[in-house]
This record gives structure tokens, sequence and C-alpha cells, in this order.
């Protein structure tokens, strides 16, 4: 049997720490992720995670998404301040909210996502990744695409209980509202090492250059939502509780989450203007 060294992992620096650990072999590479990971808790006080459902809600998201992606070098900034993708006119696209509330009532926009239903027009990664998503659907397989992320940097709190949050929010909506078969994303391949190691997703193919991001790198992943919770179980149930993802995503309760109106029909004015993606333009600008 091959000897494999202890590595000390604490001892050192966040950033030898990350080129030590890509170099492992697989099986020990995920074991040292996985050991890492921090407690996660369920419910946070103060932040609330919930659909959008109003105008402003909207275009608090869509703000948030700008904002973040123009800072990571993903967007070059719009004039509307706002990043709108033409598949949120999808009647059956649903985007989602984290607030932080402060003592004084006021609402901070920590988190945003959006889950793409696949349709008619497809789904943004098809411009890239159209013959993988074809492969699912010729297995008669029903695709939604997570995208739009975003986290406000400054609620990060060097931890994962906000974006692990929203994770939660993604698993709960396209397994259990849309019954979906594959959720499906494209990450930055420094971001893989999460979805992969942590979160469970395969990769699925990888591009030099995606226009949607400026031009960055791309890698389109996959999670199989029929066997996750399987796959979770396996791989976390020894865990600790604050520990266990399986748990988390499966079987864990979270007043952090509240999906009241998620199922409300879009027929405000705002939102028929939004199925018109340039008149949605005009009218934010």
């Amino acid at each position: 049997m091959m000897h494999i060294p202890k590595i000390p992992v604490r001892n050192l620096s966040r950033k030898y720490k990350k080129k030590v650990i890509k170099r492992l072999p697989e099986s020990l590479r995920q074991k040292v992720i996985r050991s890492q990971i921090p407690g996660i808790r369920l419910n946070l006080e103060s932040v609330l995670f919930r659909p959008a459902l109003s105008p402003d809600d909207y275009t608090t998201c869509f703000r948030l998404l700008h904002d973040v992606y123009v800072q990571a070098g993903l967007s070059d900034p719009s004039s509307t301040a706002m990043r709108i993708i033409p598949h949120h006119s999808n009647p059956l696209s649903k985007v989602f909210i984290g607030f932080y509330e402060e003592p004084d009532s006021k609402q901070i926009p920590v988190y945003t996502v959006s889950l793409f239903p696949d349709s008619d027009d497809g789904l943004p990664m098809d411009a890239v990744f159209n013959s993988e998503l074809d492969g699912l659907r010729k297995q008669g397989r029903k695709i939604v695409e997570v995208g739009c992320l975003a986290s406000n940097p400054g609620f990060r709190m060097q931890n994962m209980n906000i974006p692990m949050l929203g994770n939660r929010v993604v698993h709960e909506y396209a397994a259990n509202y849309l019954d979906m078969d594959d959720l499906v994303i494209t990450v930055h391949p420094k971001h893989v090492w999460v979805y992969r190691d942590i979160l469970l997703f395969e990769p699925m193919a990888q591009v030099n250059a995606y226009a949607y991001v400026k031009n960055n790198p791309a890698v389109a992943m996959r999670l199989n939502l029929r066997t996750a919770e399987q796959e979770y179980k396996k791989v976390y149930s020894k865990f600790p509780v604050e520990k266990n993802l399986h748990y988390f995503f499966f079987w864990g309760r979270s007043r952090a989450i509240d999906f009241t109106g998620v199922d409300q029909d879009r027929k405000t004015d705002f939102m028929l203007a939004l199925t018109d993606y340039s008149a949605f333009l005009k009218k934010a600008g």
C-alpha cells in the first residue's frame, strides 16, 4: 500500500493550501476538502430567502447581480445598472432573493439566484454547451439551469452560510416544485472544486471563452436530482450534523427560507414589460 504523508493543512497559508490540495489524488483531495467544511446553519438571524414577487424585488436582484458581475470582471457596466438576460422573460423562470434585515427594519439584499427551466427557447448555456444539453434532452431528461447568481460581498462573512442557503433554495425549488431531473450550471474553472467536491456536481465540458461572462472560461456542470439524495447520504451521512450536507439539503427545516408566493403568476405591468426584453430595458432606464 502506498504511504501518503500527512499534510499539515491548517498550518499552510490559504494560497498555498489550495495549491497543495489541488495536487492531491482525487479521493484524498475530496476527503481533505470535505473535512474543512465549516459548521453550516439552517437558520440565520435576520436573514430570509424568498421568491422575488414585486417590481422592487426584481430590480433589487438585477442591480445586485450587475454590481457583483462588474466587480468580478464578468460583465461591463450597464447604463441601467442592472444585469438581465433574455431568458428572464420566460414566464417559467424564477428569481430568488436573500435579505438581511437590520435592527431599524431596513432590508439589505445579500443574495440572488435565478432558475431557468428548459423551454422552446433553450437555456442560456445552450450558446456554448448545446451538444451536452441535447444529450440529456435525447434521454428525456427535464433540465433546469441555475444562473445569475450573486452574493453581496459585505455579507459573505468568511463562511458558507449564505451561499449554502442559496443552494438549498435551488435544490428544493428545482426538485420539489419543478420536479426536474437535472440541475445544470456554468462556473468559472476556479470554482469547479466547490461544485464537484462539495456539492457533488459532475463536470460536463469546458470552453475557453464564454461571451455571457465577458469571454471568461466556463465549465458546464450537472447534478442528477433523481440520485442526489442518495449521493449526499453516501458522502455525508457520517459527518456531524452541522457539516452533514445530506441533512442540510434534504431533512433539516429552515426558517430562513420562505417559498410563499413561489407560484404567483407574473401579471403585473412590470412583469408584462419583462416578457418584452427590449421594453423592459427601456422601462428600467
